[in-house]
């Protein structure tokens, strides 16, 4: 049946059953969830009430909604089961199912996941405020000392998911970093961690630029540990300082070569007043090898956190 696209103009095929869909448009390209609307005029997904869309990102769209049986407010992250095969359904149900497991003060908490109908779907906590990239765009850089008072929070996070469950982000980057209304930093997009052991990397699932990935992540095959993850938020830094990514180039196949043949590039080349300190730990962070790297994110934030009192890195 052809249905109107909620974002353009365009008519969508789709065919929808049960609770409902969540289609791609062809022509706008945006995901579009199809629901079950009640007698009262609502939406709804099982227990849960819609009350708007927050985002979308590769191959899901983020709706705030009311868990009806508390009332609590919730966030939930509905995927395309069009884009996922079968197996990455399996792994998603793995991977989510872990993350409801992480309890830590600088993780976005995971309530519930499952496959309702044609949706897989995961459950977190909602948090009003800013990710990274929107504060870059609504504001610039971050003053230095601010974005490292964010990285020893991310940084903890971080060795946090490793030390208790071999786990890895994989998706490292400004906007999957918030800053809620309190002034507290979380990252999210857990439910979408890898397992160490699970960790080979498909090349055809790299979507737009690439500007935060590590090199060993960019090379078929490879497996990845938690210094990917360093290397990934090492890029971030150096974004939120600089007010652009590194190697920010042009085109897909140039950011690609210079990650992987190219040294991280030095951040006073962009901001000529930044600490030396702070440029010696983020080119540590996105040293091309993982064996030159920090070796895990607690020595990366023991400098940091020395920087921040003043006193210089001793793990570079």
């Amino acid at each position: 049946m052809l249905i109107a696209c909620q974002k353009c103009p365009a008519q969508i095929e789709a065919r929808l059953s049960g609770p409902g869909r969540v289609v791609r448009c062809q022509e706008c390209h945006q995901l579009n969830a199809f629901l079950r609307h009640a007698p009262d005029g609502c939406i709804y997904f099982g227990d849960y009430k819609i009350i708007r869309e927050a985002g979308q990102g590769a191959n899901a769209m983020v709706s705030k909604v009311r868990y009806l049986p508390t009332g609590a407010n919730r966030a939930i992250k509905m995927f395309c089961a069009d884009e996922m095969s079968g197996h990455a359904q399996k792994e998603f149900m793995r991977e989510s199912r872990t993350a409801m497991e992480m309890l830590h003060p600088n993780i976005i908490r995971v309530f519930a996941s499952d496959i309702l109908g044609q949706i897989p779907y995961v459950v977190m906590e909602f948090s009003s405020g800013f990710n990274m990239d929107q504060l870059l765009t609504k504001f610039g850089p971050i003053e230095q000392f601010d974005a490292m008072t964010i990285a020893r929070y991310v940084l903890d996070a971080l060795d946090y998911v490793w030390n208790e469950f071999l786990m890895i982000h994989r998706d490292i980057k400004p906007s999957n970093i918030l800053l809620d209304k309190d002034g507290n930093v979380k990252v999210f997009d857990f439910g979408l961690v890898t397992g160490h052991e699970a960790a080979a990397v498909d090349l055809s699932a790299v979507e737009g630029t690439p500007y935060y990935l590590s090199p060993e992540c960019l090379i078929e095959g490879a497996h990845l540990d938690n210094r990917s993850d360093i290397y990934s938020f090492g890029a971030t830094l150096y974004h939120l300082i600089a007010g652009e990514p590194p190697f920010n180039y042009e085109t897909l196949d140039q950011v690609i070569n210079a990650r992987l043949r190219e040294s991280a590039p030095d951040l006073r080349n962009v901001f000529a007043h930044a600490h030396p300190a702070i440029v010696a730990i983020i080119q540590k962070m996105m040293e091309p090898e993982p064996d030159h790297r920090y070796f895990t994110a607690a020595d990366c934030k023991q400098d940091v956190e020395l920087v921040l009192a003043g006193q210089d890195p001793v793990n570079l």
